[in-house]
C-alpha cells in the first residue's frame, strides 16, 4: 500500500523524513558506526600512551647534559679509586717504589719475597714479606713514606730486633708484612708473583 505524500500537507512528508533520517541514523549508530568508534577510542589511548612517552624522552633530553656530567665525575672518581685499589698490572710499579723507598732512606733491604694472592671477594689481598736493616729513625720514615703512596698498604707483624755487629751505622733489623690491595677487574697469574731475596 502507497502512500502519496504529494496529496498530503508538507509536514506530514516532513516528519516521514524525520522518521526515516532517524531510523537510517541509528542502523547506522548501531551496526556501521560502532566498531569505528571502538577503533577510534583505541586509537586515542594510544595517542595518550605517544605523548606520554614523547614527555618522557624530552624531559631525559633535558636531563642529558646533568647525566653526562654526572658519569664524567663517575669516571675520574673510578680513576682515582683504580689508584688505591689498583690493578695486577701496577703491581710491578710497586716493587720498584717499596725498593726506591728503601734506597732514599739509606736501609739495606735484606728480604723482599711476596706472597700468594688470597681472594677478599671484589678484590684480592697481596702479602710481601719486608726485612730491612737500618735505624729507627730510618724506619719511621719509610713508614711514612709508604703511608704517603696512592694505594693502600697496611703493615702487618711488624717485628724490631737490634743488631748485633759491630761497624756500621746499622742498628736494627726489621721484618714486617707488607699487604696491598688489587681490584678483580683482572685476576692475577701466581706466575707473575715475582721472589725476590737479597
Amino acid at each position: 500500500m502507497a502512500i502519496d505524500l504529494n496529496t498530503k500537507p508538507w509536514y506530514v512528508a516532513a516528519i516521514v523524513g524525520i522518521v526515516l533520517g532517524a531510523a537510517v541514523f541509528t542502523v547506522m549508530h548501531l551496526y556501521v558506526f560502532k566498531d569505528i568508534k571502538v577503533e577510534i577510542g583505541r586509537l586515542e589511548v594510544k595517542i595518550d600512551d605517544l605523548e606520554r612517552e614523547i614527555e618522557k624522552g624530552l624531559a631525559a633530553k633535558a636531563d642529558l647534559p646533568r647525566l653526562e656530567e654526572d658519569i664524567r665525575n663517575y669516571e675520574i672518581e673510578l680513576g682515582r679509586l683504580r689508584k688505591i685499589l689498583p690493578t695486577r698490572r701496577e703491581t710491578d710499579n710497586l716493587i720498584k717504589r717499596a725498593k726506591q723507598l728503601t734506597e732514599r732512606g739509606g736501609f739495606r733491604l735484606t728480604r723482599f719475597t711476596p706472597g700468594t694472592y688470597e681472594d677478599r671477594g671484589f678484590y684480592l689481598e697481596w702479602p710481601i714479606r719486608v726485612g730491612l736493616d737500618g735505624t729507627y729513625h730510618e724506619l719511621g720514615l719509610f713508614f711514612d713514606h709508604l703511608s704517603r703512596m696512592s694505594r693502600i698498604i697496611n703493615v702487618n707483624d711488624l717485628t724490631i730486633k737490634p743488631l748485633k755487629r759491630k761497624g756500621g751505622d746499622d742498628t736494627i733489623h726489621a721484618e714486617f708484612v707488607q699487604r696491598t690491595f688489587i681490584y678483580k677487574d683482572e685476576v692475577p697469574e701466581t706466575s707473575e708473583t715475582p721472589e725476590t731475596q737479597e
